[in-house]
């Protein structure tokens, strides 16, 4: 499986460049297979006759460009078939259903879970709700390509939301039921936070323990100011690229 030296003295780009080229040559020959794990890096640098430091750098292209995944404890995979990132910026107001759509993808939903009960302290605090409040949760596995990508839990306010409509129609999304319903949401705040799997969601989302991920929380406020609901959504990191467009202030 050695690069061609001959080739490489000839040709003047970057090595880890040519290095992609021929790892993708070996993918397209089914050399490597989608979901199949590589040889640790010594031995995958050893047989192309490269240095670590190179492999390296060509697979660091390879991640962002989400040909494969790194986790942490296993090693590193190449991405199934079906299965890609998907960028975003957070400037738009958008549910992971649509923007799998958008992406060629079916998000899936599994272990959907209602539960309808007074707001505990947390969650009057963080809607403004009194304690007599009801409050309406809904949990689930969001998934793509049949694999777990995300955790997501809505907490929803009743005084906006009918439970019986939402068990009943419910088809994957907490924000698109919601606007379907027409109900005057005007913008959310979010806080991006990196964390670490904890038994419960390694075991929900196929992660080893304590593996990175990344948590958005969320706020959802009517144009009155008024707060309609507040999510926790972890999103397995090999599957999502978040970024934030910044402009300079008006009169620069």
């Amino acid at each position: 499986m050695d690069l061609n030296r001959k080739k490489l003295k000839l040709d003047t780009r970057p090595l880890y460049v040519l290095v992609e080229e021929r790892l993708l040559d070996l993918l397209e020959q089914g050399y490597f297979k989608p979901g199949e794990k590589l040889p640790s890096e010594p031995v995958l640098a050893k047989e192309l006759g490269i240095s670590r430091s190179t492999l390296r750098e060509a697979l660091r292209v390879f991640e962002e460009e989400g040909l494969i995944s790194r986790r942490r404890g296993l090693g590193t995979f190449i991405k199934e078939e079906g299965l890609r990132i998907i960028e975003t910026g957070l400037e738009t107001l958008e549910s992971l259903d649509s923007l799998a759509q958008r992406y060629g993808l079916e998000a899936g939903t599994r272990d959907l879970k209602f539960s309808l009960s007074r707001a505990d302290r947390t969650v009057q605090e963080k809607l403004g709700a009194s304690k007599e409040e009801r409050v309406i949760s809904i949990s689930r596995i969001k998934t793509t390509a049949d694999h777990p990508v995300a955790y997501m839990l809505d907490i929803l306010r009743e005084k906006f939301v009918d439970f019986d409509d939402l068990k009943r129609n419910f088809r994957g999304s907490a924000l698109d039921f919601i606007l379907e319903r027409k109900i005057p949401i005007a913008y959310a705040r979010a806080n991006i936070i990196p964390t670490n799997a904890p038994r419960n969601l390694s075991r929900k989302l196929k992660v080893p323990l304590q593996a990175p991920i990344l948590l958005l929380e969320e706020t959802l406020f009517t144009k009155d100011g008024e707060r309609v609901g507040y999510s926790l959504n972890y999103f397995v990191r090999e599957f999502f690229k978040f970024h934030v467009i910044r402009r300079l202030p008006s009169g620069s």
